[in-house]
C-alpha cells in the first residue's frame, strides 16, 4: 500500500493531446524496465500491477469510482468531475482481476468508444462488484469521434473548446 509500482512514460502530441503512435518514438516505456536494465532493482523483482489511482481509494472512501481506460482520461476528468474518484485500467483489455479492489464501492465504468460491449461482458464476470458500464459515449458520439476512437477526455476537451468558442 502506498508504494510506487512503476511509471508509464507515454509520449503525447502537445498540439492534439493524443498519443504519438507514428513509430517516431516508442508508444509507451516503463520506468521499472529502465531500472531493471540499469540494475537498480533487486534480482527477482517482478511488477505487480494495480489500477491507476488505486492508492486514492482509502483516502476517499465515500466517493463513487469512475473507471476509464486511459490514465490521461482519469487525470483530466478528475479536474472536471471531482464528485468521482477517477481510476484507470491502463487499456481496454486491462479490465481484469485488478478491479477486485473495488469491492464495496459504487463504480461507473466508462470505456472508450467501441469498448462498451467488452466492458459490459467483463463487468458481469465480477458479480460481487457494483459496476455499471456507461454507454454514454456510444449513444452520443459524433461520426468524427467514432472514427478517432474517442474517449471521455476527448469529449470533455471538445466540450470545453466549444464552450469557449461560444463565449466569443
Amino acid at each position: 500500500m502506498d508504494r510506487c509500482r512503476t511509471g508509464k512514460i507515454i509520449p503525447y502530441d502537445p498540439h492534439t493531446g493524443h498519443r504519438i503512435k507514428d513509430g517516431s518514438v516508442p508508444e509507451a516505456m516503463w520506468v521499472h524496465s529502465r531500472l531493471k536494465a540499469m540494475h537498480q532493482l533487486p534480482d527477482g523483482w517482478t511488477l505487480s500491477q494495480c489500477l491507476f489511482g488505486e492508492l486514492l481509494l482509502p483516502r476517499y472512501p465515500d466517493l463513487p469510482v469512475a473507471l476509464v481506460e486511459a490514465e490521461k482520461t482519469a487525470v483530466i476528468c478528475s479536474a472536471v468531475f471531482p464528485e468521482f474518484l477517477w481510476l484507470a485500467t491502463g487499456g481496454l483489455s486491462q479490465f481484469n482481476d485488478r478491479v477486485n479492489v473495488l469491492l464495496c464501492r459504487k463504480v461507473i465504468a466508462i470505456p472508450d468508444l467501441g469498448g462498451y460491449d467488452l466492458w459490459r461482458k467483463k463487468a458481469r464476470e465480477y458479480p460481487l462488484l457494483d459496476i455499471t458500464v456507461s454507454d454514454y459515449l456510444e449513444k452520443n458520439a459524433t461520426p468524427e469521434q467514432r472514427e478517432m476512437g474517442a474517449d471521455l477526455a476527448d469529449w470533455v476537451v471538445e466540450e470545453r473548446r466549444n464552450d469557449r468558442a461560444s463565449m466569443k
